[in-house]
């Protein structure tokens, strides 16, 4: 009788050991909004790729704006909003405690928190509820501002994972101490746009159709949002170097941003306005980037700047500065061209040597798109993700 009445209590407590290893793991994204840009759209991507056989996502954000939304909101019907307009006034914090009940309630395994202020909502909101924190740093600073430097610090230490898309990121983050070696992985950004070689002229036509150019121009594309960081008025003095030499190289800007009118009224007095065209924000820029000549990025400083790995992809010869992530992608004379970052004389020499070598660049851009392929895929990025959601939990998927 007593080994019946033991039996009779073991069973119970095994079957649901069981089940609670099927359960599929909750996973909550929390991003900043649905905004175009490169952190964006990694993000949408792999919310449309992850296995939801093994994995119950759900979507959260500080705030619905931003196109990007639409392309999951038949995946992702439910989304949840946390409006911050500060990081320490009496909104953050109730947005926190609502976040936190809802954590619970929920029952959520993983809080995957994408971006600066997402990240800082999260990791405070999530504290002692037993959720694990996957906190992204895509950026070796998000400004000089004390204020950012510190809510850096706070996320990656109370992070149980921090993600980070580069290695010299990964390095930058061990060096200022802000997380342990044992927290950080890499995860590089996975490709999305892939050209087709097939469609490029007819990309190109059309664009020079809407420029009203003829079909002798070079087109020297930047895909960067209109902000200081990206560095647009090194790229504007290295132009007026080159279109000295080269009067039908055409500059195109997609972006938006603050900067506008400052860096119209800059092309202006270099003399150069009729050389540059600002074509605002575009969703379709990695397609457009198959029909540029060559690409540029002027950026101070970067994680892993998705439009050169786009151009790159694209069979385009790309010049960009020598920070962050994108030197895990350009070899200088091997796959790409590198000119010092805030220098505009190096940058127009680089653009320079591109332009005045058909053959030169020819090679460096099948060199660099092998690569890239080879490199950067979207299946790799998602596996690795799913790969740290089991590890984080302990959940033997993909254990070794």
């Amino acid at each position: 009788m007593e080994a019946l009445l033991n039996k009779t209590v073991v069973e119970p407590s095994l079957t649901q050991a069981a089940a609670s290893t099927r359960r599929r793991l909750r996973v909550l994204h929390l991003l900043n909004s649905f905004e175009l840009g490169g952190t964006e759209r990694q993000d949408i991507e792999l919310l449309k790729r992850l296995d939801q056989t093994r994995f119950d996502v759900r979507l959260a954000a500080l705030q619905r704006q931003g196109p990007l939304y639409d392309e999951v909101a038949t995946r992702y019907p439910r989304l949840l909003e946390f409006p911050l307009n500060s990081l320490y006034n009496a909104q953050a914090l109730r947005q926190m405690r609502r976040l936190r009940a809802w954590l619970l309630e929920e029952q959520i395994d993983i809080l995957h928190a994408h971006d600066f202020y997402a990240g800082w909502l999260g990791t405070l909101a999530a504290q002692f509820t037993g959720v694990k924190i996957i906190a992204c740093q895509r950026h070796l600073r998000l400004s000089d501002r004390w204020v950012h430097a510190a809510g850096r610090r706070v996320i990656n230490r109370l992070a149980h994972r921090v993600v980070v898309n580069a290695e010299l990121i990964r390095k930058h983050v061990l060096e200022t101490g802000t997380a342990r070696a044992d927290k950080l992985i890499v995860i590089r950004n996975g490709l999305i746009y892939q050209a087709e070689p097939a469609a490029r002229n007819a990309v190109r036509a059309a664009l020079l159709a809407e420029l009203q150019l003829p079909a002798d121009v070079l087109l020297i594309g930047n895909v960067a949002n209109l902000r200081p960081v990206k560095g647009h008025r090194y790229l504007l003095q290295a132009a007026a170097t080159v279109v000295r030499q080269f009067p039908h190289a055409h500059f195109l800007l997609i972006g938006k941003g603050e900067l506008q009118v400052a860096l119209q009224a800059q092309a202006a007095a270099l003399g150069i306005s009729a050389n540059v065209h600002f074509l605002g924000q575009r969703s379709n820029a990695a397609q457009l980037a198959q029909a540029f000549d060559l690409a540029v990025l002027a950026s101070l400083h970067e994680g892993l700047p998705n439009t050169v790995m786009e151009a790159m992809a694209a069979g385009v010869p790309v010049v960009a500065t020598a920070v962050g992530g994108v030197l895990e992608m350009i070899t200088d004379g091997e796959t790409g061209y590198l000119a010092p970052a805030a220098d505009a004389a190096h940058l127009a020499e680089k653009i320079l040597q591109a332009l005045a070598d058909e053959a030169g660049r020819a090679q460096r851009a099948a060199h660099g798109q092998a690569f890239v392929l080879d490199q950067f895929s979207m299946q790799r990025m998602v596996a690795a993700t799913e790969q740290l959601y089991d590890e984080v939990c302990g959940n033997p998927h993909t254990a070794n």
